[in-house]
């Protein structure tokens, strides 16, 4: 079933073949896995690499352990597979046009449910953090590009979705490590930046999805203006 692991990087060979045997179903949700005594038999190493490899796979909630009964592959494991490649990929040094257009497609979603779903006091705390943008005025810095941020994460907390929520936190963290590249933007950019979040705003209260998806789409293509520069 397995292969020898390779001997200069044990851990995460048996790591990602147990991880392959979960993917393509040879150990399925909720079965029963082999104890630490086969399973170094049949990947070749020592017990001490397979229990190193089972509490990482345990961390990642791909295994579970009962007491008295062994270690079984988790109901959830697939969907955690699933969301710890999705991480890894977006850690690696992927386009940013490619997370900008799957932003855009997401964020436009987002507006529509927020318009179909949210009520005027859920609009109000969107209202609260436009304020509190204005509040910072000119200024630039780590501080201020907090409620900037916070915009977006309210918005789609509105659309009540909550797997558009993670994904759209999974993609935006890219975009935070190019955080520091707004603080060198001109001034005049930042007011424009802000006023397409009033405008945006401004779509959603009229309740126009429409519009609001438009102006989303315009404010989106900016910000990538600013990080592509």
């Amino acid at each position: 079933m397995f292969k020898p692991a390779n001997k200069s990087t044990l851990y995460e060979n048996v790591l990602q073949q147990i991880l392959g045997a979960v993917k393509k179903g040879k150990w399925k949700p909720g079965e029963k896995i082999p104890g630490e005594i086969a399973l170094a038999e049949q990947f070749q190493v020592s017990r001490n690499c397979i229990r190193e490899a089972l509490k990482a796979l345990s961390i990642l909630k791909i295994i579970e352990a009962r007491s008295g009964q062994g270690t079984f592959v988790s109901e959830d494991a697939l969907r955690q597979i699933t969301n710890r490649e999705l991480t890894e990929h977006l850690s690696e040094n992927v386009s940013i046009i490619e997370l900008m257009e799957i932003r855009i497609l997401l964020e436009s979603q987002i507006v529509r449910w927020a318009i179909e779903r949210g009520t005027d006091e859920e609009f109000e705390r969107l209202k609260s953090i436009i304020d509190e943008e204005r509040q910072f005025g000119r200024e630039l810095s780590e501080s201020s590009l907090q409620p900037r941020a916070e915009f977006h994460r309210i918005l789609a907390e509105i659309a009540g979705n909550s797997i558009a929520v993670k994904f759209l936190n999974s993609i935006r963290g890219e975009f935070d490590a190019q955080r520091k590249r707004y603080l060198d933007i001109p001034l005049e950019q930042w007011e424009t930046m802000m006023n397409e979040h009033e405008k945006i705003l401004d779509m959603i209260i009229a309740r126009d999805a429409e519009g609001a998806i438009i102006e989303m789409e315009k404010h989106l293509l900016t910000g990538m203006n600013v990080v592509m520069k």
